[in-house]
């Protein structure tokens, strides 16, 4: 079996990291992945697979080898943004990729990969189509008409997709919802996570400059208009024997600056992207996760590793990643306040940090990457041996 997986573009986010993950775990099951990606953008922060130990390989290099390469390829004008004319260059070279590199199953990841990467698919004829959603762009992302054209771009989509996953059951019940998929078809699997070594509370203070009994609480993620981090500011700015840190970058670094000096006088940092976070996760008292929606927040995870409680808002996305008492969630109707009411929770008497820590830690191996790919080649396999027809 060979994989070709297809990724808009490597930035520092969910799907990079699951993909250069995964790569590691099939090639761990003998099965060869191709990952292609495209560029990041100006102002995006990188997540090279080459630097996680994928080999770099050239387009020329793929053409050349055939079937025998694995390794991350890099097509810049498959990134971010629709452009008509490097599309169709894009196409051309997806295409005479999947001639030479000849995958059993074309997996795409994030929309733009998911148009180009399953349209050249379904023209050269590869046994399996598979797309997974890490969350959707449909809703919170951009003006009614062109979220009703790409609605209407995934509904067509999907008729030639032979496997359609999501890390999420509320990301399954929305795409459903708006009748891209039928709820039936989606295959739910965890994201694939790897976890670093968490370091000791006390060495990861040390690391972060936090001072030892000082409440400190973070928020995690690209400082944009979907994670509401204005929220995060506020209710620190509400509880005044309490730090936030922001860890990320973005647009709204300077406006989140500007309210935590005016809300929490000087108490939220606003720290920049820290490769290093999820190792360091244990230095806080609490993460917040205040986003309009998620697909399912890998930090969660890393803080479930680290045993530091999670406080989010119940919307899709952050409600699956802290269902069944691995978090605590708040209406989003309660804003900050909530937010500030839930930290309180967890710092006063009686705590329910124990509960919520050791909940959240048992669900860690569900997401291992190991795990994760056993499940993927399963699918696959399924997938080939039924040879399903579509349109």
């Amino acid at each position: 079996m060979r994989v070709m997986r297809i990724l808009t573009r490597p930035n520092l986010g969910g799907p990079t990291r699951q993909c250069i993950a995964l790569w590691h775990a099939m090639c761990d099951l003998s099965v060869p992945t191709l990952l292609v990606t495209g560029q990041v953008a100006n102002g995006e922060t990188a997540l090279d697979p080459a630097a996680f130990g994928v080999p770099r390989l050239t387009v020329e290099q793929v053409l050349a080898g055939g079937e025998a390469v694995a390794g991350v390829v890099e097509v810049p004008s498959l990134g971010r943004g629709f452009a008509p004319l490097a599309d169709r260059r894009t196409r051309a070279c997806l295409l005479a990729m999947l001639r030479a590199f000849r995958p059993d199953v074309v997996h795409t990841h994030t929309s733009k990969a998911g148009w180009l990467g399953r349209s050249a698919a379904r023209a050269v004829g590869v046994p399996v189509i598979a797309h997974t959603f890490h969350g959707h762009v449909l809703d919170d992302y951009f003006p009614g008409p062109i979220a009703w054209w790409l609605s209407r771009m995934e509904r067509r989509l999907a008729l030639h997709t032979h496997l359609v996953f999501t890390v999420s059951d509320s990301c399954a019940d929305e795409l459903a919802a708006k009748g891209v998929v039928a709820r039936d078809r989606f295959l739910i699997i965890p994201p694939a996570v790897p976890l670093p070594a968490v370091r000791p509370r006390a060495e990861a203070r040390q690391r972060l400059g936090i001072p030892g009994g000082e409440r400190r609480v973070v928020a995690v993620g690209r400082l944009v208009p979907i994670k509401r981090l204005q929220d995060f500011v506020a209710a620190v700015g509400l509880l005044p024997d309490v730090h936030g840190d922001v860890v990320g970058d973005g647009p709204e670094r300077a406006a989140l600056e500007q309210q935590g000096a005016r809300l929490a006088k000087g108490r939220v940092h606003c720290r920049g992207p820290l490769p290093e976070i999820a190792g360091d996760l244990a230095a806080y008292d609490a993460l917040v996760l205040p986003s309009v929606r998620e697909g399912w927040p890998l930090v969660a995870l890393e803080a479930f590793a680290a045993r530091v409680p999670v406080v989010g808002y119940d919307v899709p996305g952050v409600r699956d990643a802290l269902a069944q008492g691995r978090g605590v969630l708040v209406p989003v109707a309660a804003g900050p306040a909530g937010l500030a009411a839930a930290l309180r929770s967890l710092f006063e008497p009686p705590s329910r940090v124990a509960g919520l820590v050791a909940t959240g830690a048992a669900f860690v191996p569900m997401c291992d990457p190991a795990r994760v790919a056993r499940g993927l080649r399963a699918a696959y396999a399924t997938a080939l041996a039924r040879r399903t027809s579509l349109p």
